[in-house]
């Protein structure tokens, strides 16, 4: 790589990661190019070689974010042979991630639109982290292990099940946040495992 171009994504990187804590302290809408660019000491015309507008730096970000977290789930995953021992560290792994776009995120779909280009990119970035539950969710299934529930709503449950759980135990310190999704991991399969009903 040229010196040139790794000083560029060093400046790309610096810019991503000003943008990043100033979205998740600020807010999406409150948050300007002017800010971020005060706050990274770089003219708006650099931002802008790197970045078209707010919005793609702001999907960039969440994109980098996602991508890093599925890399870490799949060498976690890989790592159980049953869907019901994934199920469990996929807890483990939820209650360990740091989340902090989350509230921007929502202010994003509020000011774009869901139906708008950006609204259907993030839309797209979500759908994957689902798909990727999805996966797990099939092997419980498939395997015996989880009830022969509808699919789809079976892997939203357990989406929207543990992203609750992750919102309101922010303020827990890591070691109660963990032991919490285990019990709650616990508790979520006596109402989905096959197991129970003998």
């Amino acid at each position: 790589m040229s010196k040139r171009r790794y000083e560029g994504e060093q400046t790309k990187k610096h810019i991503a990661d000003i943008a990043k804590v100033l979205f998740s302290q600020k807010g999406y809408a409150v948050t300007s190019i002017q800010d971020i660019c005060a706050a990274a000491g770089c003219s708006k015309g650099n931002l802008y070689y790197h970045f078209k507008s707010k919005e793609d730096l702001f999907l960039y970000l969440v994109e980098q974010t996602f991508t890093e977290w599925w890399e870490q789930w799949e060498k976690i995953s890989s790592q159980y042979e049953s869907a019901t021992e994934k199920l469990y560290a996929y807890g483990d792994f939820i209650a360990g991630i740091e989340r902090p776009l989350h509230s921007a995120e929502r202010e994003f779909f509020n000011i774009v639109g869901t139906d708008s280009e950006a609204g259907q990119k993030l839309l797209t970035l979500i759908n994957k982290s689902f798909e990727n539950t999805k996966k797990f969710t099939s092997e419980g299934v498939a395997s015996g292990e989880f009830k022969n529930e509808n699919l789809f709503e079976l892997t939203f449950i357990i989406s929207s099940f543990y992203a609750g759980l992750h919102r309101y135990s922010f303020f827990m310190d890591k070691d109660a946040r963990k032991a919490l999704f285990r019990r709650a991991t616990t508790l979520l399969l006596q109402g989905i495992s096959n197991r129970n009903e003998n």
